[in-house]
Protein backbone atom coordinates (compact mmCIF):
# COMPACT_ATOMS: atom_id res chain seq x y z
CA UNK A 1 0.00 0.00 0.00
CA UNK A 2 1.26 3.62 -0.94
CA UNK A 3 -0.27 6.74 0.37
CA UNK A 4 1.31 9.98 -0.99
CA UNK A 5 0.22 13.61 -0.08
CA UNK A 6 1.68 16.87 0.06
CA UNK A 7 3.16 18.93 2.99
CA UNK A 8 4.24 22.37 3.84
CA UNK A 9 8.23 21.71 1.89
CA UNK A 10 7.54 18.85 -0.31
CA UNK A 11 6.08 15.25 0.16
CA UNK A 12 5.39 12.62 2.68
CA UNK A 13 4.52 9.02 2.00
CA UNK A 14 3.28 5.91 3.42
CA UNK A 15 4.79 2.77 2.12
CA UNK A 16 3.83 -0.97 4.02
CA UNK A 17 4.44 -4.65 2.89
CA UNK A 18 8.00 -3.33 2.42
CA UNK A 19 10.91 -3.72 4.37
CA UNK A 20 12.65 -0.07 5.48
CA UNK A 21 16.06 -1.43 3.87
CA UNK A 22 14.72 -2.45 0.72
CA UNK A 23 13.28 0.81 0.25
CA UNK A 24 16.36 2.97 1.03
CA UNK A 25 18.35 0.45 -1.34
CA UNK A 26 15.56 1.71 -4.21
CA UNK A 27 16.26 5.45 -3.59
CA UNK A 28 19.73 5.59 -3.25
CA UNK A 29 19.96 3.76 -6.42
CA UNK A 30 17.61 6.34 -8.15
CA UNK A 31 19.65 8.87 -6.53
CA UNK A 32 23.03 7.67 -8.19
CA UNK A 33 21.21 6.89 -11.09
CA UNK A 34 21.28 3.34 -11.26
CA UNK A 35 18.30 2.55 -10.48
CA UNK A 36 15.34 -0.12 -12.31
CA UNK A 37 12.96 2.22 -12.83
CA UNK A 38 12.92 5.16 -15.07
CA UNK A 39 13.80 7.67 -12.59
CA UNK A 40 13.44 11.23 -13.53
CA UNK A 41 16.54 13.01 -13.34
CA UNK A 42 14.82 16.30 -13.34
CA UNK A 43 12.45 15.71 -10.79
CA UNK A 44 15.63 13.91 -8.81
CA UNK A 45 17.33 17.07 -8.56
CA UNK A 46 14.21 18.98 -7.06
CA UNK A 47 14.31 17.01 -3.94
CA UNK A 48 16.62 18.29 -1.14
CA UNK A 49 16.61 15.62 1.44
CA UNK A 50 14.83 11.79 1.78
CA UNK A 51 14.13 11.08 5.49
CA UNK A 52 13.06 7.45 6.36
CA UNK A 53 11.30 6.65 9.57
CA UNK A 54 10.83 2.94 9.86
CA UNK A 55 7.22 2.41 11.83
CA UNK A 56 5.13 -0.24 12.91
CA UNK A 57 2.86 -0.99 10.32
CA UNK A 58 5.06 0.20 7.14
CA UNK A 59 7.72 3.11 6.44
CA UNK A 60 7.30 7.05 6.54
CA UNK A 61 9.16 8.51 3.79
CA UNK A 62 9.25 11.96 3.91
CA UNK A 63 10.93 14.03 0.75
CA UNK A 64 11.35 17.93 1.10
CA UNK A 65 12.00 20.09 -1.91
CA UNK A 66 10.29 21.63 -4.80
CA UNK A 67 7.78 18.41 -5.67
CA UNK A 68 4.59 17.43 -5.15
CA UNK A 69 2.46 14.66 -4.68
CA UNK A 70 1.10 14.37 -7.97
CA UNK A 71 4.49 14.59 -9.40
CA UNK A 72 6.00 11.62 -7.18
CA UNK A 73 3.14 9.33 -7.16
CA UNK A 74 3.57 7.67 -10.55
CA UNK A 75 7.17 7.25 -9.70
CA UNK A 76 7.00 5.74 -6.30
CA UNK A 77 4.39 3.02 -7.94
CA UNK A 78 6.73 2.62 -10.81
CA UNK A 79 9.62 2.05 -8.18
CA UNK A 80 8.11 0.60 -5.64
CA UNK A 81 4.85 -1.78 -6.55
CA UNK A 82 5.94 -3.62 -9.56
Amino acid sequence: MLKVKNTKNGVSAFLSGFKTEDIAAKIEACKDGKCECSCDAEIMGKIQNIELLKGENGTNIVITGDVNADMLTPLMKECFLQ
